[in-house]
């Protein structure tokens, strides 16, 4: 946050109030840099991490230049469905009368149609459903004056950018063009080169790498391939976090992960791109009103979830780069808040992980997996801190009704058996075991009878420190053209010696 005020900052109404009433009061600081040259009409090249802000950093500007007119005016480009959706969402909660027409893939056409008829003010899409109307021609783009291309990178990575140069394209020429990138691959800075027109460049990515996770605990643990879901479950257990949003790295992995969390009587449930719309939106719905405790998704699927206060991140293995790996754990810790990233690794990752965080300047602290012992002794304590403080003044007669006949020791047994199942038990997990490196290995030792190896400080063996006689009892090996030479204990072939003589040949019967 900066110390600057939106009324600073030169936002007007009705935004300040709609602002107000989320609780936005000061820009971060993104937004702030953003803002003015934004709404002087300047192209804008911005680089800053997940969570800093970046929707109300192009969508204030975007806002404040919108004419009162029905007609598409401004398209925003986005990589996923749900990240579409959230930029639909947070534009109409600060100009709740906006007019947006959401083309994303897996919803139904109609809504999308009536949208564009009736002249929506901003386009908010996917660049494979807005290239699809397109080419219907139900979608115009002949009075379009501003173009927003948000995650930028993650849209080269999936294979989008063919269809953005199409569509950036068909727009008029010299627009006002937003891109929002986490990171600057060639591509996308050839992308800006072509169509951003002196743009102002904001990089906050450089800057942002050891404080934009000052309020994120880093805590890996190696733990072996085979072994870290039933570490997870352990892990769940012990820290009963509110909620989390685990990473995996295939979509087929996610259904099972949430299956074994389901198994450990927890509440989990997965999202992957083989989804339906309906799916997705209903188990979105359920985690973000808390009905769902534990997501499992892919970092596709998971573009765009944006859960307020999430307390824990898990990665099931690390990506392949260090940027994916920030924006992973920069879903938790947002706003001032504390978060946890927690990333089981095998000891390989474990290097990767360490190099990581040298380069980035992040602290890590590194945890065991809770054993089964650990395990209930902090949920035994977890419940015994709840039932202390509850009163339940209408539940006294059923009390008295359960211990007749029965002494307070046994009811409680019985009524925490309903409550703590051998699920939630977790799981026997040996300790990984400990690597050796290079530099504490032992000095070569040899057997009895084996030659003693090199030794520092040790003279070099010579042939002629040789002790005599050895080498005697090698066989003779004649070099290449010789005749065999003679072999100690045998006697000379010779032509005439006597010896078994050979079969007779066969003489053909005729």
């Amino acid at each position: 946050m900066t110390h600057e005020t939106f009324a600073a900052l030169g936002c007007t109404e009705p935004f300040l109030s709609a602002l107000a009433r989320r609780g936005f009061t000061a820009p971060t600081l993104v937004q702030a840099e953003t803002f003015q040259p934004g709404l002087e009409g300047r192209d804008l090249l911005v680089q800053s991490r997940t969570g800093s802000g970046k929707t109300l950093a192009f969508g204030l500007p975007l806002l404040h230049r919108l004419k009162d007119e029905r007609k598409t005016q401004a398209i925003i480009l986005t990589p996923t469905r749900e990240l579409a959706q959230q930029v639909a969402e947070e534009l109409q909660s600060v100009m709740p009368r906006l007019d947006v027409a959401l083309l994303v893939g897996g919803l139904s056409y109609v809504p999308q149609l009536k949208a564009l008829k009736f002249g929506a003010q901003v386009v908010v899409g996917t660049p494979g459903r807005v290239q699809d109307h397109l080419d219907r021609q139900t979608l115009d783009l002949t009075e379009v004056g501003m173009v927003v291309l948000d995650e930028c990178d993650e849209m080269l990575n999936m294979g989008f950018l063919e269809d953005v140069e199409k569509i950036l394209a068909g727009v008029p020429p010299t627009p006002q063009t937003y891109l929002f990138s986490a990171t600057l691959p060639a591509p996308i800075a050839s992308l800006a080169r072509r169509f951003l027109k002196d743009p102002v460049r904001i990089n906050h990515a450089a800057s942002e790498g050891g404080s934009q996770h000052a309020d994120i605990a880093h805590t890996p643990c190696i733990v072996p391939e085979h072994l870290q879901v039933k570490a997870l479950v352990n892990f769940l257990l012990a820290d009963a976090p509110s909620a989390a949003l685990i990473f995996t790295k295939m979509k087929v992995q996610t259904e099972e992960v949430a299956q074994a969390l389901r198994d450990a009587g927890l509440a989990a449930d997965c999202l992957h791109g083989d989804l339906g719309q309906q799916a997705r939106n209903r188990i979105m719905g359920n985690f973000k009103e808390g009905r769902l405790r534990y997501l499992v998704a892919t970092d596709v699927a998971a573009r765009g979830i944006d859960v307020e206060g999430m307390p824990l991140v898990v990665h099931l293995g690390i990506p392949t780069q260090m940027e994916s790996y920030i924006h992973r754990s920069g879903r938790t810790g947002r706003a001032g808040s504390k978060g946890s990233s927690l990333a089981l690794v095998t000891f390989k990752e474990s290097r990767i992980l360490l190099a990581w965080s040298r380069r980035g300047g992040l602290k890590l602290e590194w945890r065991a997996v809770p054993t089964q012992a650990e395990i209930r002794e902090k949920r035994t304590q977890a419940l015994l801190d709840r039932v202390g403080a509850l009163e339940a003044p209408g539940m006294e007669e059923t009390a008295t009704r359960l211990l007749e006949g029965r002494g307070p020791v046994q009811v409680v047994a019985a009524l925490l058996s309903l409550v703590e199942g051998p699920e939630h038990a977790g799981f026997d997990i040996p300790d990984a075991p400990r690597q050796e490196y290079a530099s504490e290995k032992r000095p070569f030792k040899p057997r009895p009878g084996e030659k003693p190896g090199w030794t520092p400080g040790k003279k070099p063996f010579r042939r002629e420190d040789r002790p005599e006689g050895a080498g005697e009892h090698r066989p003779f090996k004649p070099r290449q053209g010789e005749k065999g030479g003679w072999v100690p204990g045998k006697k000379p072939f010779r032509k005439d010696a006597a010896g078994p003589k050979p079969f007779p040949k066969k003489r053909p019967k005729g």
